[in-house]
Protein backbone atom coordinates (compact mmCIF):
# COMPACT_ATOMS: atom_id res chain seq x y z
CA UNK A 1 0.00 0.00 0.00
CA UNK A 2 1.34 3.42 -0.91
CA UNK A 3 1.53 5.73 2.08
CA UNK A 4 0.18 9.19 1.43
CA UNK A 5 2.26 12.14 2.57
CA UNK A 6 0.37 14.66 4.66
CA UNK A 7 1.80 17.82 6.18
CA UNK A 8 1.40 17.55 9.95
CA UNK A 9 0.87 20.60 12.17
CA UNK A 10 2.81 20.82 15.41
CA UNK A 11 0.05 20.48 17.99
CA UNK A 12 0.55 21.67 21.54
CA UNK A 13 -1.11 20.79 24.84
CA UNK A 14 -4.54 22.38 25.19
CA UNK A 15 -5.24 22.71 21.47
CA UNK A 16 -8.51 21.31 20.14
CA UNK A 17 -8.02 18.85 17.30
CA UNK A 18 -10.20 16.59 15.21
CA UNK A 19 -9.26 12.99 14.50
CA UNK A 20 -9.26 12.55 10.73
CA UNK A 21 -11.69 10.21 9.00
CA UNK A 22 -10.84 6.53 8.73
CA UNK A 23 -10.32 6.91 4.99
CA UNK A 24 -7.84 9.77 5.48
CA UNK A 25 -5.93 7.84 8.12
CA UNK A 26 -5.91 4.64 6.07
CA UNK A 27 -4.16 6.56 3.29
CA UNK A 28 -1.22 7.24 5.66
CA UNK A 29 -0.70 3.62 6.70
CA UNK A 30 1.63 1.03 5.24
CA UNK A 31 0.65 -2.55 4.42
CA UNK A 32 0.97 -3.47 8.10
CA UNK A 33 -1.35 -0.68 9.22
CA UNK A 34 1.44 1.48 10.62
CA UNK A 35 2.85 4.98 10.18
CA UNK A 36 6.47 5.50 11.19
CA UNK A 37 6.24 2.10 12.85
CA UNK A 38 3.28 3.08 15.05
CA UNK A 39 0.18 0.89 14.48
CA UNK A 40 -3.28 2.36 14.18
CA UNK A 41 -5.13 -0.06 16.43
CA UNK A 42 -8.74 -1.25 16.04
CA UNK A 43 -9.64 0.48 19.33
CA UNK A 44 -8.78 3.83 17.72
CA UNK A 45 -11.37 3.65 14.94
CA UNK A 46 -14.18 4.83 17.21
CA UNK A 47 -12.38 8.14 17.71
CA UNK A 48 -12.41 9.01 13.99
CA UNK A 49 -14.21 12.33 13.55
CA UNK A 50 -14.08 13.14 17.27
CA UNK A 51 -12.91 16.48 18.61
CA UNK A 52 -10.51 16.20 21.53
CA UNK A 53 -7.93 18.36 23.26
CA UNK A 54 -4.25 17.58 23.22
CA UNK A 55 -3.19 16.62 26.73
CA UNK A 56 0.56 16.29 26.09
CA UNK A 57 3.04 16.09 23.27
CA UNK A 58 4.68 12.68 22.95
CA UNK A 59 8.11 13.58 21.61
CA UNK A 60 9.41 11.21 24.28
CA UNK A 61 8.01 8.32 26.25
CA UNK A 62 9.11 5.87 28.88
CA UNK A 63 9.31 2.29 27.66
CA UNK A 64 9.10 -0.59 30.12
CA UNK A 65 11.86 -3.12 30.54
CA UNK A 66 15.46 -2.05 30.14
CA UNK A 67 14.71 0.88 27.81
CA UNK A 68 13.80 3.80 30.10
CA UNK A 69 12.98 7.18 28.56
CA UNK A 70 13.14 7.16 24.74
CA UNK A 71 12.66 9.61 21.85
CA UNK A 72 9.46 9.30 19.80
CA UNK A 73 8.36 12.51 18.10
CA UNK A 74 5.56 13.61 15.76
CA UNK A 75 2.93 12.29 18.14
CA UNK A 76 0.58 13.59 20.81
CA UNK A 77 -1.73 12.23 23.49
CA UNK A 78 -5.38 13.30 23.67
CA UNK A 79 -7.68 13.84 26.62
CA UNK A 80 -10.08 10.96 27.27
CA UNK A 81 -8.48 8.78 24.60
CA UNK A 82 -7.34 5.57 26.27
CA UNK A 83 -7.28 2.11 24.77
CA UNK A 84 -10.28 0.01 25.78
CA UNK A 85 -8.44 -3.23 25.03
CA UNK A 86 -11.58 -4.52 23.30
CA UNK A 87 -9.66 -5.87 20.31
CA UNK A 88 -6.91 -7.29 22.52
CA UNK A 89 -8.97 -9.78 24.52
CA UNK A 90 -9.98 -7.21 27.11
CA UNK A 91 -6.51 -6.00 28.13
CA UNK A 92 -6.90 -3.57 31.04
CA UNK A 93 -3.64 -1.63 30.83
CA UNK A 94 -5.81 1.40 30.03
CA UNK A 95 -3.01 2.94 27.95
CA UNK A 96 -3.11 6.44 26.60
CA UNK A 97 -3.22 6.18 22.80
CA UNK A 98 -0.42 7.70 20.74
CA UNK A 99 -1.65 9.80 17.82
CA UNK A 100 0.68 10.57 14.94
CA UNK A 101 0.04 14.19 14.05
CA UNK A 102 -0.78 13.13 10.47
CA UNK A 103 -3.92 11.49 11.89
CA UNK A 104 -5.17 14.80 13.29
CA UNK A 105 -6.15 18.23 12.05
CA UNK A 106 -7.12 21.51 13.72
CA UNK A 107 -10.74 21.34 14.84
CA UNK A 108 -13.23 23.53 13.00
CA UNK A 109 -16.09 25.32 14.68
CA UNK A 110 -19.40 23.47 14.67
CA UNK A 111 -19.78 19.75 14.04
CA UNK A 112 -17.29 17.25 12.76
CA UNK A 113 -16.08 17.44 9.16
CA UNK A 114 -18.37 15.91 6.56
CA UNK A 115 -17.13 12.60 5.13
CA UNK A 116 -17.01 13.01 1.36
CA UNK A 117 -17.14 9.33 0.38
CA UNK A 118 -19.22 7.19 2.75
CA UNK A 119 -18.43 3.99 0.90
CA UNK A 120 -14.67 4.56 1.18
CA UNK A 121 -15.09 5.53 4.84
CA UNK A 122 -17.05 2.38 5.64
CA UNK A 123 -14.50 0.19 3.86
CA UNK A 124 -11.63 1.87 5.69
CA UNK A 125 -13.33 1.42 9.06
CA UNK A 126 -14.00 -2.25 8.41
CA UNK A 127 -10.40 -2.86 7.38
CA UNK A 128 -8.96 -1.02 10.39
CA UNK A 129 -11.34 -2.66 12.88
CA UNK A 130 -10.03 -6.06 11.80
CA UNK A 131 -6.34 -5.11 11.83
CA UNK A 132 -3.95 -7.66 13.32
CA UNK A 133 -3.69 -7.71 17.11
CA UNK A 134 -1.29 -10.68 17.32
CA UNK A 135 2.18 -11.26 15.94
CA UNK A 136 3.32 -14.86 16.10
CA UNK A 137 2.35 -16.00 19.61
CA UNK A 138 2.30 -12.52 21.17
CA UNK A 139 -0.10 -9.62 21.30
CA UNK A 140 0.64 -6.69 19.02
CA UNK A 141 -0.23 -3.09 19.91
CA UNK A 142 1.30 0.35 20.30
CA UNK A 143 2.69 -0.58 23.68
CA UNK A 144 4.52 -3.69 22.47
CA UNK A 145 6.29 -1.90 19.58
CA UNK A 146 7.59 1.09 21.52
CA UNK A 147 11.01 -0.43 22.10
CA UNK A 148 11.50 -0.89 18.36
CA UNK A 149 10.16 2.45 17.07
CA UNK A 150 11.75 4.79 19.61
CA UNK A 151 15.34 6.02 19.80
CA UNK A 152 17.68 6.15 22.81
CA UNK A 153 17.68 9.20 25.05
CA UNK A 154 20.73 10.04 27.14
CA UNK A 155 20.13 9.51 30.86
CA UNK A 156 21.73 12.90 31.50
CA UNK A 157 19.93 14.87 28.79
CA UNK A 158 17.91 17.86 30.00
CA UNK A 159 17.12 19.50 26.65
CA UNK A 160 13.79 17.70 26.46
CA UNK A 161 12.85 19.15 29.84
CA UNK A 162 13.72 22.65 28.62
CA UNK A 163 11.41 22.02 25.66
CA UNK A 164 8.66 20.95 28.07
CA UNK A 165 9.06 24.26 29.93
CA UNK A 166 8.87 26.24 26.69
CA UNK A 167 5.74 24.37 25.63
CA UNK A 168 4.03 24.89 28.97
CA UNK A 169 4.16 21.22 30.01
CA UNK A 170 6.55 21.75 32.92
CA UNK A 171 6.95 24.64 35.36
CA UNK A 172 10.35 26.12 36.16
CA UNK A 173 10.04 24.91 39.75
CA UNK A 174 9.26 21.36 38.63
CA UNK A 175 12.12 21.57 36.12
CA UNK A 176 14.62 22.32 38.89
CA UNK A 177 13.14 19.63 41.14
CA UNK A 178 13.18 17.05 38.35
CA UNK A 179 16.80 17.74 37.40
CA UNK A 180 17.79 17.60 41.06
CA UNK A 181 15.89 14.36 41.57
CA UNK A 182 17.64 12.80 38.57
CA UNK A 183 21.10 13.72 39.89
CA UNK A 184 20.32 12.49 43.41
CA UNK A 185 18.83 9.20 42.17
CA UNK A 186 21.90 8.57 40.00
CA UNK A 187 24.11 9.12 43.01
CA UNK A 188 21.94 6.89 45.19
CA UNK A 189 22.10 4.15 42.59
CA UNK A 190 25.90 4.23 42.59
CA UNK A 191 25.97 3.43 46.29
CA UNK A 192 23.24 0.80 46.12
CA UNK A 193 20.30 2.85 47.38
CA UNK A 194 16.80 2.91 45.87
CA UNK A 195 15.30 5.98 44.19
CA UNK A 196 13.76 8.77 46.23
CA UNK A 197 10.30 7.74 47.39
CA UNK A 198 10.78 4.05 46.68
CA UNK A 199 9.58 1.65 49.36
CA UNK A 200 11.16 -1.71 50.07
CA UNK A 201 10.34 -4.50 52.50
CA UNK A 202 12.46 -7.12 54.18
CA UNK A 203 11.20 -10.20 52.39
CA UNK A 204 8.54 -11.67 50.14
CA UNK A 205 5.09 -11.45 51.72
CA UNK A 206 2.47 -13.86 50.41
CA UNK A 207 -0.57 -11.61 50.47
CA UNK A 208 -2.23 -9.45 47.87
CA UNK A 209 -5.13 -8.56 50.14
CA UNK A 210 -8.61 -9.98 50.61
CA UNK A 211 -10.92 -6.96 50.22
CA UNK A 212 -12.58 -8.13 46.99
CA UNK A 213 -13.09 -4.49 46.03
CA UNK A 214 -15.66 -3.41 43.47
CA UNK A 215 -15.86 -0.30 41.24
CA UNK A 216 -17.34 2.66 43.08
CA UNK A 217 -16.14 1.63 46.55
CA UNK A 218 -13.93 3.97 48.58
CA UNK A 219 -10.56 3.08 50.02
CA UNK A 220 -7.78 4.68 52.02
CA UNK A 221 -4.20 4.03 50.99
CA UNK A 222 -2.36 2.47 53.92
CA UNK A 223 0.68 3.93 55.65
CA UNK A 224 4.22 3.49 54.38
CA UNK A 225 5.03 1.01 57.13
CA UNK A 226 1.94 -1.10 56.37
CA UNK A 227 2.78 -1.14 52.65
CA UNK A 228 6.46 -1.97 53.26
CA UNK A 229 5.32 -5.02 55.22
CA UNK A 230 3.85 -6.41 51.97
CA UNK A 231 6.92 -5.75 49.80
CA UNK A 232 10.12 -7.63 49.15
CA UNK A 233 13.57 -6.04 49.07
CA UNK A 234 13.01 -4.86 45.48
CA UNK A 235 9.79 -3.04 46.36
CA UNK A 236 7.48 -5.65 44.82
CA UNK A 237 4.45 -7.53 46.04
CA UNK A 238 4.38 -10.90 44.28
CA UNK A 239 5.78 -9.29 41.13
CA UNK A 240 3.89 -5.97 41.19
CA UNK A 241 5.98 -2.87 41.95
CA UNK A 242 4.97 -0.16 44.35
CA UNK A 243 6.20 2.72 42.20
CA UNK A 244 8.01 5.67 43.87
CA UNK A 245 5.39 8.10 42.58
CA UNK A 246 2.67 6.19 44.44
CA UNK A 247 4.03 7.34 47.81
CA UNK A 248 2.54 10.81 47.25
CA UNK A 249 -0.94 9.31 47.60
CA UNK A 250 -0.34 7.48 50.88
CA UNK A 251 -3.07 8.27 53.41
CA UNK A 252 -5.46 9.61 50.77
CA UNK A 253 -9.02 8.38 50.21
CA UNK A 254 -9.95 7.48 46.65
CA UNK A 255 -12.64 5.65 44.70
CA UNK A 256 -12.08 2.33 42.98
CA UNK A 257 -12.28 2.76 39.21
CA UNK A 258 -12.03 -0.85 38.03
CA UNK A 259 -10.58 -4.22 38.94
CA UNK A 260 -7.38 -5.04 37.04
CA UNK A 261 -7.46 -8.69 36.01
CA UNK A 262 -5.30 -8.92 32.90
CA UNK A 263 -2.79 -6.73 31.11
CA UNK A 264 -0.50 -7.17 28.13
CA UNK A 265 3.12 -6.96 29.21
CA UNK A 266 4.96 -4.31 27.23
CA UNK A 267 8.26 -6.19 27.24
CA UNK A 268 6.96 -9.55 25.98
CA UNK A 269 3.53 -9.05 24.42
CA UNK A 270 2.16 -11.78 26.68
CA UNK A 271 -1.08 -11.44 28.63
CA UNK A 272 -0.52 -11.47 32.39
CA UNK A 273 -3.28 -12.36 34.83
CA UNK A 274 -3.69 -10.28 37.98
CA UNK A 275 -5.94 -10.59 41.00
CA UNK A 276 -6.62 -8.57 44.13
CA UNK A 277 -5.54 -5.52 42.15
CA UNK A 278 -7.46 -2.33 41.29
CA UNK A 279 -7.12 1.04 39.60
CA UNK A 280 -8.19 4.13 41.52
CA UNK A 281 -9.96 7.05 39.86
CA UNK A 282 -7.66 9.86 38.82
CA UNK A 283 -4.45 8.17 39.93
CA UNK A 284 -2.15 7.98 36.94
CA UNK A 285 1.61 8.36 36.70
CA UNK A 286 2.56 12.03 36.43
CA UNK A 287 6.03 11.35 35.07
CA UNK A 288 7.72 12.93 38.09
CA UNK A 289 9.98 9.90 38.53
CA UNK A 290 10.45 9.43 34.77
CA UNK A 291 11.71 12.83 33.59
CA UNK A 292 8.24 14.17 32.76
CA UNK A 293 7.19 11.20 30.65
CA UNK A 294 3.76 12.08 29.18
CA UNK A 295 2.16 8.60 29.13
CA UNK A 296 0.17 8.98 32.36
CA UNK A 297 0.07 5.22 32.86
CA UNK A 298 -2.61 3.90 35.17
CA UNK A 299 -1.24 2.99 38.60
CA UNK A 300 -2.12 -0.50 39.85
CA UNK A 301 -2.87 -1.04 43.55
CA UNK A 302 -2.80 -4.32 45.43
CA UNK A 303 -5.69 -4.67 47.85
CA UNK A 304 -3.13 -5.24 50.61
CA UNK A 305 -2.05 -1.61 50.16
CA UNK A 306 -5.59 -0.37 50.76
CA UNK A 307 -8.31 -0.39 53.41
CA UNK A 308 -12.01 -0.03 52.73
CA UNK A 309 -13.75 3.09 54.09
CA UNK A 310 -17.40 4.07 54.24
CA UNK A 311 -18.81 6.38 51.56
CA UNK A 312 -19.33 9.06 54.21
CA UNK A 313 -15.56 9.44 54.35
CA UNK A 314 -15.42 10.41 50.66
CA UNK A 315 -14.88 14.02 51.67
CA UNK A 316 -11.35 13.05 52.68
CA UNK A 317 -10.51 12.35 49.05
CA UNK A 318 -7.16 13.93 48.27
CA UNK A 319 -5.95 14.70 44.78
CA UNK A 320 -2.60 16.38 44.33
CA UNK A 321 -2.40 19.15 41.76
Amino acid sequence: MAVATMKSPHFLAGELVEVRSAAEIAATLDADGRLDGMPFMPEMVGFCGAKLRVSRRADKTCVEGHYGLRKLGAAVLLDEARCSGAAHDGCQRNCQIFWNEAWLKPAREGGASVVADLRAETAARQQMETAATHKDDSYYCQSTVLGDITAPQSKWAVGHLVTDVKQGELSLVDFVLMVGRTVVNRARGLIGLMDIGALAGIGETKTKGTLNLKPGEWVRIRSSEEIKATLNAEGRNLGLSFEPEMTRYIGGVYQVDFRVQKIILEETGQMAKLNRTVALKGLNCRGICAKNCPRANTLYWRESWLERVEAVDAGEERRSA
